[in-house]
């Protein structure tokens, strides 16, 4: 093997690596979007709106942000393992989906007209369980070994 091989190719997982990180502190970003969001409905007058207001909201926020940053740990030293990449989606979908709630359920009912897209909002609120939903069933399907389970599976 060459060294300029070697060094591309720890380039690469170099890069894989700022990309799975960079992932997990954009999840991290909406979570701090929705608290932001929660404050802002709280101003408006409609505490009932507010995604955080409820006492099992916190195992909800754990378990995302865990599978968020395993995702992260596992994508950045094993980028070719997929479970990791998709912990990292299927923590992204969730916390879009919470963005997504919050801008709408402000744009829409606390203040109406205030904010453009809120339609397209609310519309990626309801697509976004499919998302989790594939993402999870990948997960659970190439969890051990990051292959299907055993020739039966494959095409």
């Amino acid at each position: 093997m060459t060294p300029a091989v070697q060094v591309g190719g720890a380039r690469s997982r170099w890069r894989r690596a700022v990309v799975a990180w960079s992932l997990w502190a954009l999840a991290v970003l909406g979570f701090a979007v929705i608290v932001w969001f929660d404050h802002l409905l709280r101003q408006a007058g409609r505490p009932d709106l507010a995604l955080l207001s409820t006492s099992d909201v916190g195992p909800y926020v754990l378990a995302t942000m865990s599978a968020v940053t395993v995702g992260a740990v596992l994508a950045s030293r094993r980028p070719a393992h997929p479970v990791g990449w998709l912990l990292l989606a299927l923590g992204l979908s969730v916390m879009a989906s919470g963005v997504a709630t919050g801008y709408a359920d402000y744009g829409l009912m606390a203040r109406p007209g205030a904010l453009p897209g809120t339609e397209y909002a609310a519309a990626y609120t309801n697509i976004s369980v499919l998302l989790a939903a594939a993402c999870l069933g990948f997960i659970l399907l190439l969890t051990p070994t990051g292959s299907l389970p055993s020739a039966r599976w494959r095409w």
